[in-house]
């Protein structure tokens, strides 16, 4: 993972699956609500063959969503 997030915090990410097993290979996935954790354990997940997606951009959401 090559993107720096800061901890307890919310993104937007763009994940992309590496794994050439995978039907998703090479496809690139918006997750628009993700939390980063403490920042250095995080990850992206494919539901298809469950190897973890590289992570090609984030973007902080400000605002911040409320948490309940």
């Amino acid at each position: 993972m090559s993107v720096t997030l800061q901890p307890a915090m919310y993104y937007e990410v763009t994940a992309r699956d590496n794994n050439e097993a995978c039907r998703n290979y090479k496809q690139t996935f918006d997750v628009p609500q993700f939390y980063s954790n403490d920042g250095v354990h995080y990850s992206v997940t494919c539901g298809v063959c469950g190897q973890q997606m590289e992570i090609l951009t984030a973007t902080l959401l400000d605002p911040q969503p409320e948490v309940s």
